[in-house]
């Protein structure tokens, strides 16, 4: 029986658009870019759902809010907005409602926005109205969205009521919040924690400050799930609602800033990392079966230390960072043409395997936004990029402040690396991407900038 969480993999759109050519030439939409005085303003508002919901989704009760945070910018020739939504991943008409919202309350164009999941697995799913599935409570579904939909509004006013001339400021650090989730077993790779597998601890930072030298906003970049209560319950059986470490760190930054400050947590590519520690733990059994153990309660101890020690980190950095006055804003949104490959939520892998018989498709479009704020660089994108291919695109862009960020506009499942497909991982066996797609976007990616640098840009 199909599970609900494939459902809304199988409901999730990709987008199309002007695609790369096989040559290399760039097609692209692209905004005009003024050189004035940069405006800003950020708002925060939690989600609010209303009593008699629970049980939802198999969540019976909610830990800590879930929330909505937008940052608006202002160039004087466009306004750019940056949307952060506690939820797990956003069907098209998630993303949609969210920048329709933004645009009839702070005059952000569609086009000019991007709506990003923190990606905590321990939030209740949105169904969109047309891919439903048999036996969801309709009601509780529109009341999920509901209240979704009445934060992004009080986030989007506080942001566009806050607008003020700001400063802009890049810094990074490093933070080992996250390990490679692939790890070797007699029976193949599976899911859990290797050391010794690639991870990536950089943390990305951007402070946007008023006149006045306060913090406004607080962009933080790092390569990790949101995932240290995935799957996780209560010793008495009860799972409960949690933004996870993505807001156990924002909240962090927030109350060292003050109630003026929004930290926005953008994920990095982390197709294959995991927490540095989980609540409830992939193992593999002597005898070659797979299982978990859960630490319960206990577990939320775990997501505010870690909460704890990325926030600390992103503190560190953005003391360091002296913002500047004069930028630019910038939003260009391109695709890169790579192969598909035949995935069906329903066969999704359950154990470690040896062999997998892998099947290439057709060329599929992977949409790209490329957003400048000054010297900065956002590279946004659908697919969980592994942790290799994201470094890989920071190492090779022509900006030196560059942020990779996924689960942007939409999600699109994983997008491994060519090794992964040589090991069976779990990633590149739910991959609807073949052998060599991460590569040939990054490349790809890489060019836009170039490109784009290279026009002056």
């Amino acid at each position: 029986m199909q599970s609900r969480r494939a459902f809304l993999l199988a409901a999730l759109g990709t987008g199309v658009a002007a695609l790369f050519t096989s040559g290399g030439a760039l097609a692209a939409s692209a905004s005009s870019v003024h050189a004035s005085s940069l405006q800003a303003g950020a708002g925060q508002a939690d989600v609010v759902f209303p009593p008699g919901l629970f049980p939802v989704d198999g969540f019976t009760a909610q830990h800590d809010p879930l929330a909505t945070r937008v940052l608006v910018l202002d160039d004087g020739g466009g306004r750019t907005g940056i949307v952060v939504i506690d939820v797990t991943s956003m069907s098209d008409a998630m993303v949609a409602s969210a920048k329709a919202i933004l645009s009839a309350v702070a005059g952000v164009p569609a086009e000019r926005t991007i709506v990003c999941a923190s990606h905590t697995f321990s939030a209740p799913h949105v169904f969109p109205v047309d891919h439903v599935p048999a036996g969801t409570d309709l009601a509780k579904n529109d009341a999920i969205l509901a209240a979704f939909d009445v934060a992004m509004r009080a986030a989007s006013a506080q942001a566009v009521s806050a607008l003020q001339p700001a400063r802009v400021g890049f810094g990074s650090g490093r933070s080992e919040v996250g390990v490679n989730r692939d790890v070797r077993t007699a029976n193949g790779w599976w899911l859990g924690a290797d050391d010794a597998g690639f991870a990536d601890p950089h943390v990305g930072v951007v402070r946007i400050d008023a006149m006045n030298g306060k913090p406004l906003a607080i962009l933080m970049n790092v390569a990790v799930q949101a995932s240290i209560m995935d799957g996780s319950k209560t010793a008495d059986g009860a799972r409960l609602i949690t933004a996870d470490l993505a807001g156990a760190a924002a909240r962090h930054v927030e109350a060292h800033y003050g109630s003026d400050a929004v930290a926005l947590f953008l994920v990095g590519a982390a197709g294959d990392q995991a927490p540095l520690f989980q609540a409830n733990r992939h193992v593999v059994n002597p005898d070659g079966s797979v299982g978990r153990v859960d630490l319960h309660d206990a577990g939320f101890d775990l997501v505010d230390k870690l909460g704890e020690r990325l926030g600390a980190e992103v503190v560190r950095v953005a003391n360091t960072v002296t913002p500047e006055r004069s930028t630019v804003l910038d939003v260009r949104r391109e695709t890169v043409d790579v192969t598909s490959q035949a995935f069906s939520p329903r066969n999704a892998p359950v154990g470690p395997v040896t062999s997998f018989d892998y099947r290439p498709g057709a060329k599929t479009a992977v949409p790209v936004v490329l957003m400048r704020i000054g010297g900065i660089t956002l590279v946004g994108v659908q697919p969980e990029l592994a942790a290799s291919i994201g470094a890989r695109i920071r190492a090779r862009s022509p900006y030196p402040q560059t942020l990779v960020a996924t689960m942007v506009d939409g999600a699109a499942k994983y997008m491994p690396d060519a090794q992964s497909y040589d090991r069976f991982t779990y990633e590149a066996r739910s991959s609807p991407f073949a052998k060599g797609a991460a590569e040939t976007a990054a490349d790809g990616i890489v060019t836009a900038l170039k490109k784009l640098k290279n026009a002056g840009s």
